[in-house]
């Protein structure tokens, strides 16, 4: 008996198979083993290497002015957009993303290195164990699945923190801009105008002509983008302004004998490419222990932000970002970066906007090709930078962070709080995007996205412990109730919404559980006392309708069970209509016997058996009812009170 070549048993096939999902395995952690096999060199090669080549220049005049922001050498800044960009091709699922430094980031690291004395070498050591430690921590999230962290810091709460960072960033950056002595410039523009005005004296008018020659050049420069000669000017505004101030102060600070006059120049850099070193050794382990609570916050804001790009940018385009590979990518390109000095990185939004605009197919042009660029620039010419104004990189910050601002989504949400028609739960967005303002602008960006932590968990918190709980009416669809009912249940506020004649039907919308289970008690509760006040009877059927409820716990059950057992025992009748899916089959398990229990015939137990919708209980309800005869007084808690109900 022969068998055949194809049999499922065969041991080649099930090697052959094996081995395909390893391959899949491996391309859906590596991408890059799926599209760049596949790269159209024809059609793609010509816009990613003229992407690559806008977008390198781009970020080298960024990542200088980003270091400078830090707090770390500024040689620092293009170092961590060479290996980076690479490491992020291999594992990111972003045809777009171009990863480097980032004005939101470099704030935050800015702050956490401040602390660490004013040795600018010691500060730079310390910001690559920051940069590690924030590759470690995303890495370990991808992992473990974790990218649902970042949702408990709302899209207000970002918004408010942003928007603050972003006036921050732009408030720190004045002092400098003004050609203010580093000794009198100490506590940024806003302490030296309100305890040390007449350190304003100091300023370099000759700086401060130059900051305004330069911001006004950043802000205009997208004019010339219609002019098609003119258009360099704006797609390499950065890398323009450093080379053309560079050389003006050349020749500017010659000619000047005062040195109190001269535009305070970058000063000598080192020349070539980084050294591939440990960032960190066990002499530093106390520096690590300290710098965790911080690279946390970075980790979580660098995945947030440069995920939210990613994800409006694939959608614009039809594909598809996956957030495990984002983490383990952003990771990847920190945990290597780390190694040559490199201070945290991110996807920039704008970089990828100007990536998408440039054609760039491929993330060969947007990371790979990138990092040599910036790697050959800073080869060729790092020891050429000499003559940058620092002016001119605060410039270069302040129009970065100008864009940075969304008052615009503070104005809707505020649109959207003063409808009353909505529920005041859904209009606290306002008071969210606020608090995140104003905590980030008061206290800082470390404490204030701290802050818009804390109070978005509280919302959740409050939200979930007390869920929104709607009484129900059904709505006629003729003059006689008698006669015909459309049975559609809405809302008891609605306009044409009726009440059933003794019986509370509401709706949970949400998760019922152990938090939350209570409220639902309180509230029916409190239905039940209003109710014996205005009509002096008591109801004779409870109907809870499950159809928003998505998930319900054992401890929830435990006491809806409870209560079905206490309502009978007062000849009140306690259903749940409307279940579905895995909430259905765990009730249908759990309660169906109770209920059966609380009915008085075996015609009525036979009848519940077929129940699912509101009108089947209502029915079911009203005939108990007419069986028993006569309904019981009750009272909150369950006790009986005759002297409430008959004075």
């Amino acid at each position: 008996m022969s068998t055949s070549h194809g049999s499922i048993n065969d041991p080649l096939v099930s090697q052959s198979k094996q081995r395909r999902g390893v391959s899949a395995a491996f391309k859906s952690c590596m991408p890059i083993l799926e599209w760049l096999p596949a790269y159209n060199l024809k059609s793609n090669l010509l816009p990613d290497v003229s992407g690559a080549i806008t977008l390198g220049c781009i970020l080298m005049g960024q990542s200088l002015a980003h270091a400078d922001l830090c707090k770390v050498n500024l040689i620092n800044g293009p170092y961590s957009c060479m290996l980076p960009p690479i490491l992020y091709s291999l594992f990111g699922t972003c045809v777009h993303a171009s990863v480097g430094t980032g004005g939101l980031v470099s704030l935050l690291t800015g702050e956490q290195l401040m602390k660490y004395g004013d040795d600018i070498e010691y500060r730079t050591r310390v910001g690559a164990i920051l940069t590690l430690l924030v590759g470690l921590f995303m890495f370990l999230m991808g992992v473990c699945r974790l990218a649902f962290l970042v949702r408990f810091l709302s899209r207000p709460a970002l918004s408010g923190f942003i928007t603050a960072s972003a006036l921050l960033i732009i408030l720190s950056q004045l002092a400098p801009l003004l050609g203010l002595p580093p000794w009198a410039s100490k506590g940024g523009i806003v302490y030296i105008v309100i305890h040390h005005f007449n350190n304003m004296d100091l300023l370099n008018v000759n700086t401060l002509v130059m900051s305004v020659v330069a911001l006004g050049f950043l802000m205009n420069a997208k004019r010339f983008k219609p002019i098609w000669f003119l258009r360099p000017l704006s797609d390499f505004k950065e890398l323009i302004l450093l080379i053309s101030t560079a050389c003006f102060c050349k020749w500017f600070n010659a000619h000047l004998e005062d040195d109190a006059l001269r535009i305070t120049v970058v000063g000598s850099m080192p020349s070539g490419l980084p050294s591939f070193a440990a960032p960190v050794t066990m002499a530093d382990m106390h520096l690590v222990k300290e710098l965790i609570p911080g690279a946390v916050l970075v980790a979580l804001v660098v995945f947030l932000s440069s995920f939210a790009g990613a994800k409006k940018f694939a959608m614009m385009d039809g594909y598809q970002v996956v957030a495990f590979n984002e983490l383990v990518a952003l990771g990847m390109a920190n945990i290597v970066g780390a190694f040559n000095g490199s201070v945290p990185t991110q996807v920039g939004l704008s970089r990828m906007g100007i990536a998408h605009g440039a054609g760039v197919r491929t993330q060969l042009g947007s990371n790979v090709f990138v990092g040599f660029v910036v790697g050959g620039i800073t080869y060729a010419f790092s020891a050429y930078l000499y003559n940058v104004p620092k002016c001119v990189l605060n410039c270069i910050i302040v129009n970065g962070a100008s864009h940075l601002t969304e008052f615009d989504e503070a104005q809707k949400l505020y649109q959207f709080a003063i409808k009353k028609e909505y529920n005041w739960k859904c209009r606290m967005d306002i008071v969210v995007w606020c608090v995140g303002f104003l905590c980030t602008l008061y206290f800082g960006a470390f404490e204030g996205i701290l802050m818009a932590v804390f109070m978005s968990l509280c919302l959740i918190l409050y939200q979930v412990v007390n869920p929104d709980i709607a009484q129900l009416g059904y709505k006629a669809t003729t003059q006689n109730d008698s006669e015909g009912r459309a049975r559609m249940w809405v809302n008891r506020s609605h306009v044409d919404a009726r009440e059933e004649n003794g019986i509370l039907v509401f709706r949970l919308e949400g998760p019922l559980f152990y938090a939350n289970v209570e409220s639902v008690q309180e509230w029916l509760e409190e239905r039940e006392v209003l109710y014996a006040e205005e009509t002096g009877e008591t109801y004779k059927g409870i109907i809870l309708s499950a159809s928003a409820v998505s998930f319900v716990d054992t401890s929830a059950m435990s006491t809806l069970g409870e209560m079905m057992k206490s309502y009978a025992e007062r000849g009140v009748l306690f259903f749940v209509a409307n279940t579905f899916g895995q909430v259905g089959r765990l009730m249908a398990d759990t309660l169906e016997q109770l209920e059966k229990k609380t009915l008085k015939s075996d015609e009525l137990k036979e009848k519940l058996s077929k129940c699912s919708s509101i009108d089947d209980y209502v029915a079911l309800i009203n005939e108990n009812s007419e069986a028993v005869g006569k309904r019981m007084p009750l009272l909150r808690g369950g006790s009986l009170c005759s002297e409430q109900f008959h004075k």
